[in-house]
């Protein structure tokens, strides 16, 4: 994906493109994919209604602007994060949800409530999702109090993107960012060490 492809998009679906706008619920639906495979106790049906939902937002999100960030890498993560966020939603209605499980066929007992998630996890998931999506606010908003400059060298190293190409896109509109490949390292570190120590404040 080139430099600012993800921006030119969100401009073309502003315009009301009917080809910008099928071509984002597809790159949503694709992130969906990738975000959630890690989610096993969501179904493959959970899964498809936790991205129409997220997408559904996002549209609105479009239309008004709301959705921050000039490069690929800023809105790959606030769509991330709206996909996350809608995953937690489905997880804590689930844990709220007793499980229902049947019998073997042909015993005549039919349904029969099974454990809750929780006890079979040994723990409150409930719990741990409300803690977890107040991490993840709080590190949102931090993040989002960051300079553009700091947000994208920040995603895009966790995203996996070397130190030259960061260098070399700092460089370019809407940055203008000149700094060596060892300063990108040196101020990734710093940044992820504000983030932890952000978040681990009480």
């Amino acid at each position: 994906m080139v430099p600012g492809e993800l921006g030119a998009l969100l401009e073309r679906c502003r315009a009301d493109e009917a080809t910008a706008w099928e071509r984002f619920a597809v790159w949503v639906r694709e992130r969906g994919r990738a975000v959630y495979r890690g989610v096993h106790r969501l179904t493959d049906a959970d899964r498809d209604d936790a991205v129409a939902e997220t997408l559904t937002s996002l549209v609105t999100a479009v239309r008004r602007g709301e959705i921050r960030g000039a490069s690929n890498a800023e809105i790959d993560a606030y769509v991330c994060t709206a996909l996350r966020r809608r995953a937690l939603n489905v997880l804590r209605g689930l844990a709220r949800r007793p499980e229902v499980s049947r019998e073997a066929p042909g015993d005549g007992t039919g349904p029969t409530p099974s454990a809750p998630r929780d006890a079979a996890d040994g723990g409150s998931s409930q719990d741990i999702q409300a803690i977890a999506a107040e991490l993840l606010g709080r590190a949102e908003k931090l993040l989002l109090s960051w300079p553009a400059d700091d947000r994208y060298l920040f995603i895009a190293k966790l995203n996996g993107v070397s130190s030259r190409v960061i260098q070399e896109t700092l460089e370019q509109p809407p940055f203008r960012c000149f700094t060596s490949i060892a300063t990108v390292d040196t101020r990734f570190h710093r940044l992820r060490r504000r983030l932890i120590d952000h978040i681990q404040e009480p």
